[in-house]
C-alpha cells in the first residue's frame, strides 16, 4: 500500500512537472510572439497608440493647399490657351490685352507660339502631378489609420496573460489550442501589416514623386512665362536677335539620365562577366551554353506570372516639354509588391545586386536587380525588385522564382523592368516572351 501511494505521488509530481514544462514552453511561445509584434512595430515606425485616431490636420492642410494651386494653374492654362488661339488664327479678333501680338514679326509670333504651348504643357503636367499628389496623400492617410487600428487590435488581443488563457481553457489541450489560435491570428495579422506597409510605402513614394514633379513643372512654367515677357520686350527686333532658350531637365529627368548611363555601364559589365563565365566553364569542362539561344518567337517564360500585359514598351519616346528623345531599353510588367518574379529561361546568375534588400522603395537606378546568362550571348535583366532569392553563380531553371516585385531604384511604382541583351545589344523583349 505504501509502495502504491509512493508511486501515485511520483506520478502526480511528474504530471505537475510536465504541466509546468508545458506552461513554460507556452509562455516562451507567446512571449516570442509578442516580441515579434513589438519588433515589427518598431521596424515599421510604430509606437503603441492610445487610440485608433490618426491626426490628419497637416495632411488635410497639404491637400487643400495643393487643390488651391491646381485651381491657380487652371487660370494660367486658360490664359496661355487664349494666346495660343490668337497666334494660331483661332481667334477672329484679339482681346484688348493681346493687341500687342499684332506688332510682332512672323518669326516672333512663331517663337511666341512655341513658348506659350510649352508653358501650357508644363501647367497641365503640373495639374496632373497635383492630382496624383492629392490621391496619394489621401491613400497614405487612409492606410495610416488602417495600420494604426490594426496594430491597436493586435496588441489588445495579444497582450492576454498566460493566466487568462489558462483560466479560459478547459484543460491543457484547450490551453494549447487557444495558443495555436492566437499564433494563427498573429501570422494573419503580420501578413496584413506587411501589405499595409507596402501600401504606405507606395503612397508615400508616389506622393513624393508627384510633389517633385509639380515643383519641377512650376519651375518650367515660370521660365516660359519669363521668356514670353522677354520676347514681348523685343517686338520689332529682327529674327537674328531672338534667342532660343533651353529648358533645364528636372530632377526626375536627371535620374532617368543616370539610369540610362547605368544601363550603358551594365552592358560592359555583363560582357566582362560573360567572358569570365565562359572561361570558368571551359576549365571545369562544363557546357558553355546552358540553353540554346531562343529566337524571338515567344518561347521564353513570361517573367511576371499572373499578369500578361506590357504596361510600357521598348523604344524611343519624345518628351513634349524637354524636346528630347529618350530610350526605354526594356518592358515594364506587373505591378504588385511582393509578387513573384521568375527566370525567363534556364541559365547562370551573373549579377545579383540587392543594396536595398527587403525595401519596397528607395535607392537609385536599377535598385535591386538580377542578370542571368542563358548562353550563346543572351542575358536577361530583372530590375526594381524588393527581394532577391538567388545569388551569383546559381544555376536556375525556366520559371523558377528568383525575386519579389518592388519599386526600388528609379521607379514610381511597383513593377518589373525586364531587359533582354543579345551579344551585348539591348533588344525588344516583347517578341521573346509573347
Amino acid at each position: 500500500m505504501r509502495i502504491m501511494h509512493k508511486s501515485s505521488e511520483i506520478a502526480k509530481r511528474e504530471t505537475r512537472l510536465t504541466d509546468a514544462s508545458l506552461r513554460t514552453t507556452a509562455m516562451r511561445r507567446l512571449t516570442a510572439l509578442l516580441a515579434a509584434l513589438f519588433v515589427a512595430g518598431a521596424i515599421l515606425g510604430f509606437s503603441a497608440p492610445t487610440s485608433g485616431v490618426v491626426r490628419a490636420d497637416s495632411t488635410t492642410d497639404s491637400i487643400n493647399d495643393a487643390k488651391e494651386k491646381k485651381e491657380a494653374a487652371q487660370e494660367e492654362i486658360d490664359d496661355a490657351q487664349e494666346k495660343i488661339d490668337a497666334l494660331s488664327g483661332e481667334t477672329a479678333q484679339l482681346s484688348e490685352d493681346l493687341t500687342y501680338l499684332n506688332d510682332m514679326s512672323e518669326e516672333q509670333k512663331a517663337q511666341y507660339l512655341i513658348i506659350a504651348e510649352d508653358l501650357q504643357t508644363a501647367l497641365v503636367a503640373k495639374q496632373a502631378a497635383i492630382d496624383v499628389y492629392v490621391k496619394s496623400q489621401e491613400d497614405l492617410a487612409a492606410k495610416k489609420a488602417e495600420y494604426t487600428d490594426r496594430i491597436s487590435t493586435m496588441f489588445e488581443y495579444q497582450n492576454k496573460s498566460i493566466l487568462e488563457i489558462l483560466l479560459e481553457s478547459d484543460n491543457i489541450a484547450g490551453f494549447f489550442t487557444n495558443l495555436e489560435l492566437i499564433s494563427l491570428i498573429a501570422e494573419s495579422d503580420s501578413q496584413m501589416i506587411e501589405e499595409l506597409n507596402a501600401s504606405m510605402d507606395d503612397a508615400a513614394m508616389k506622393s513624393e514623386y508627384a510633389m517633385q514633379e509639380a515643383i519641377d513643372m512650376q519651375v518650367i512654367a515660370d521660365t516660359k512665362q519669363a521668356e514670353l515677357e522677354a520676347l514681348e520686350q523685343k517686338i520689332g527686333e529682327t529674327a537674328e536677335a531672338l534667342e532660343e532658350a533651353e529648358t533645364q531637365l528636372s530632377e526626375w529627368q536627371q535620374k532617368e539620365d543616370a539610369l540610362e548611363e547605368e544601363a550603358a555601364n551594365l552592358d560592359a559589365e555583363i560582357a566582362r562577366l560573360q567572358k569570365e563565365l565562359e572561361k570558368s566553364k571551359k576549365k571545369t569542362g562544363g557546357s558553355s551554353s546552358p540553353s540554346t539561344q531562343i529566337p524571338p518567337n515567344g518561347q521564353l517564360t513570361w517573367p511576371y506570372p499572373g499578369d500578361y500585359t506590357i504596361y510600357s514598351g521598348f523604344g524611343m519616346r519624345f518628351h513634349p516639354i524637354y524636346k528630347i528623345n529618350k530610350m526605354h531599353n526594356g518592358v515594364d510588367l506587373g505591378g504588385s509588391y511582393g509578387n513573384p518574379i521568375v527566370a525567363a529561361d534556364a541559365g547562370t546568375v551573373l549579377i545579383a545586386s540587392a543594396p536595398w534588400s527587403g525595401q519596397n522603395t528607395g535607392g537609385t537606378n536599377y535598385g535591386n536587380y538580377i542578370v542571368i546568362d542563358h548562353g550563346n550571348g543572351m542575358t536577361t535583366t530583372y530590375a526594381h525588385c524588393k527581394e532577391l532569392y538567388v545569388s551569383v553563380g546559381d544555376t536556375v531553371s525556366a520559371g523558377q522564382e528568383i525575386a519579389a516585385c518592388g519599386s526600388t531604384g528609379t521607379s514610381t511604382g511597383a513593377h518589373l523592368h525586364f531587359e533582354v541583351r543579345v551579344n551585348g545589344t539591348r533588344v525588344d523583349p516583347a517578341p521573346y516572351i509573347q
